[in-house]
């Protein structure tokens, strides 16, 4: 039960206000006769009834803000807003090498920026690092069979065989590039020169072959771009000309293999259609050339400002000052706040220290406070003591010394999740940088925190008391574990009887899930350990604790409808199949705020006149005829990103009603709508 809060003034407008001064005008003012709204007197009791309402509800705001005033006392701020990220590609106007002996290379300075179309309030991203396009160094040109010889100097020689004189499936051919040249991100093309063949036995189109790099967690598959003029025109290796473009990703690292350092790139002889057909004969390379076409680079949705000078400080304890932009995003480790001093005669700026609190500081300690929401940095206060004394905490800066912030960002929110190729505008022009763009969505944007939430926040942290004990606990310090988690619920040993205590974690994916990736729901091996490790501070000694996935279970519904007179076919099969993606999902929407956004309880059964219900209800629909649901287990590792679970393999149909487990969530696969008209229906048809 809540506390009761006050009401220090409970006057209204009419009947507290205006009726009570209308009652007392024949006793202050009996010449005063007229009552009617038309007159003037009356018109002034309601002005200044109006007045008196104002300050009454100013007066009711103040147990609000001393709320706010204590909570900010127990050190809670605002959870800042979360940028979302994206790789940004640059494409190069030349490929690189420009010639035989040529070593130019290519840079994109760090804070490069880059927006959408969007006016006139552009989304804005920058590059979180430097970027330097470099010439591939081929230095190797190897087969799986005779690893030991290195083919590189005798191409234009003599001819390569990359598989076996009969290939057989895993048949491989590495190409080896000198870690000389960092090219971990790089856009690759490869021009091959073949003798050509004509009766190889494969699909020149669509070759058996896979191509891959090494990272420093495997091989990991790389796809050959389609992009209009990065087509594969090799056929196979079995024209006399051709290329085709690798797009490698930033975790293309230099790996050492069979003894031998290098960045390393393989195709793999292996057939995945029937379609594709087999070589009877290997191809025959007579020379290649490898050229780098652009690279990419991490990029963020904020803008960066640099140097910023706060103004001069006055001397005197627990100063404020304010940054130009706000709310800015959290510091980052080379983000900080510099004072002026003088050292050995010389003024400088000196780096201070962020700290949540001055609760430990003395007045020698270098610290300041950044309050993320307002853009705001304080200095330590003086503290009266009792006997008279003060007791600084935090030094103060000396008076007339400027203060400036190193460098901060200011940006983020859920308006910089983005569709791929949206950022796509340069703010500056770069010598040999053609065009860029982000060939994946932006995601992971999050608006700050809001009052009404943080003060939710505050009453769940409050009562933890800093421990976990209960299943509470546990899942409110799980989510203050990491960002990246979105939902979690705690399993007892009580209800599994393993004397363990389950963590299940729901990775802060709605975006992902929104357009499909249903793999975006695993919980990497990195997210877990950093789970764990927090924990650790706050579990029981005894207490031993598993971090695991719910079990998801994949909702697919068929249904045929008919539209309003109103409505358009083709959009009301859109809008049924998104309200279907937002209703059966793990997470709630952030771009729609209904009963059909708030994400799938844990545990909640699926009931198939619910879904009938759900489709009826939406305006543009005006009957539901037919509706059948089917279900599968989804494993979020081996899911590939396919429109809203693409694979139809072993759906299970659900009569009247699935049964959720306790650790049990569900997800939307690939929905089919039929949209008909009732004629239609009864005849047989649909459109």
């Amino acid at each position: 039960m809540t506390l009761p809060v006050p009401n220090l003034d409970d006057l209204r407008f009419q009947s507290d206000l205006v009726d009570e001064a209308r009652k007392r005008i024949i006793h202050y003012c009996p010449e005063w006769t007229e009552y009617n709204i038309s007159d003037p007197g009356i018109t002034l009791i309601e002005l200044f009834a109006w007045m008196t309402e104002l300050m009454v509800y100013r007066l009711n705001r103040v147990p609000e803000k001393n709320y706010l005033k204590f909570l900010e006392m127990l050190g809670f701020q605002q959870i800042p807003a979360k940028t979302a990220e994206t790789n940004i590609t640059f494409w190069l106007s030349a490929l690189l090498p420009l010639g035989e002996e040529d070593t130019t290379s290519v840079v994109v300075p760090a804070g490069t920026e880059i927006q959408s179309e969007d006016q006139p309030d552009p989304v804005v991203f920058t590059t979180s690092r430097e970027l330097r396009i470099n010439a591939p160094l081929l230095a190797h040109l190897r087969t799986e069979e005779n690893f030991n010889q290195n083919y590189i100097s005798r191409l234009g020689l003599d001819i390569f065989r990359p598989f076996n004189k009969v290939p057989q499936i895993g048949d491989t051919f590495y190409l080896g590039f000198n870690d000389r040249n960092n090219i971990s991100g790089h856009i690759l093309r490869l021009d091959f020169e073949c003798e050509p063949t004509e009766a190889v036995g494969i699909r020149r189109e669509n070759p058996p072959w896979v191509w891959e790099c090494l990272t420093h967690d495997g091989w990991k598959e790389l796809e050959l771009s389609k992009f209009a003029g990065e087509r594969d025109t090799t056929g196979g290796l079995n024209n006399e000309r051709g290329s085709l473009t690798l797009y490698t990703p930033l975790d293309f690292s230099s790996e050492m293999l069979h003894g031998l350092q290098a960045f390393w790139i393989r195709c793999r002889f292996e057939q995945r259609d029937s379609s594709q057909g087999m070589y009877t004969e290997s191809p025959r390379v007579t020379n290649l050339h490898v050229y780098s076409a652009g690279a990419q680079v991490p990029a963020a949705n904020a803008q960066v400002v640099d140097g910023e000078i706060l103004g001069e400080s006055n001397g005197e304890p627990g100063q404020h000052f304010s940054l130009q932009h706000s709310p800015v995003l959290d510091f980052s480790e080379d983000e900080t706040i510099e004072v002026e001093e003088t050292v050995d005669g010389v003024q400088v700026f000196v780096p201070w220290t962020r700290v949540d609190d001055f609760a430990s500081s003395d007045k020698f300690s270098r610290h300041y406070i950044l309050d993320t929401a307002k853009g705001e940095i304080s200095f330590g206060p003086s503290v009266r003591q009792s006997d008279g004394s003060a007791i600084q905490y935090g030094r103060i800066p000396e008076s007339g010394k400027r203060i400036r912030v190193t460098d901060y960002r200011y940006g983020g929110g859920i308006r910089g999740n983005l569709p791929e190729n949206a950022v796509d505008i340069m703010n500056t022009s770069l010598a040999y940088i053609s065009r860029a763009s982000n060939l994946q969505r932006t995601l992971g944007g999050r608006d700050q925190e809001t009052l009404e939430e943080l003060i939710q926040r505050a009453q769940r942290e409050i009562q933890t008391q800093r421990r976990a004990v209960t299943a509470q606990d546990f899942e409110q310090f799980t989510l203050k574990s990491s960002k990246a988690i979105a939902r979690t619920k705690c399993i007892t040993p009580e209800d599994t009887g393993s004397g363990t205590v389950t963590i299940l974690v729901v990775p802060d994916v709605v975006d992902n899930l929104e357009n499909g990736d249903l793999h975006a729901l695993h919980v990497s091996d990195d997210l877990r350990t950093k789970v764990r490790g927090y924990l650790d501070k706050y579990r029981l000694l005894t207490t031993a604790i598993n971090i695991e996935e719910p079990k998801y279970y994949g909702i697919r519904v068929k249904s045929t409808v008919v539209p309003q007179e109103f409505a358009n076919d083709s959009d009301t099969a859109t809008e049924v199949t998104e309200v279907l993606n937002r209703y059966l999902c793990p997470l709630k929407s952030e771009t729609v705020e209904d009963e059909t956004s708030r994400g799938w309880e844990f545990g909640r059964n699926v009931f198939n006149a619910e879904i009938v219900s759900l489709i009826q209800k939406i305006p543009s629909v005006k009957y539901v005829l037919d509706t059948e649901v089917e279900w599968r287990r989804v494993s979020p590792m081996n899911e590939v990103n396919d429109e809203f679970g693409g694979d139809v393999m072993g759906l299970q149909p659900v009569n009247k009603m699935l049964s959720i487990p306790a650790d049990g969530l569900v997800c939307s696969l690939r929905h089919e709508i039929v949209v008909t008209t009732m004629d239609e229906y009864v005849s047989g048809g649909s459109k």
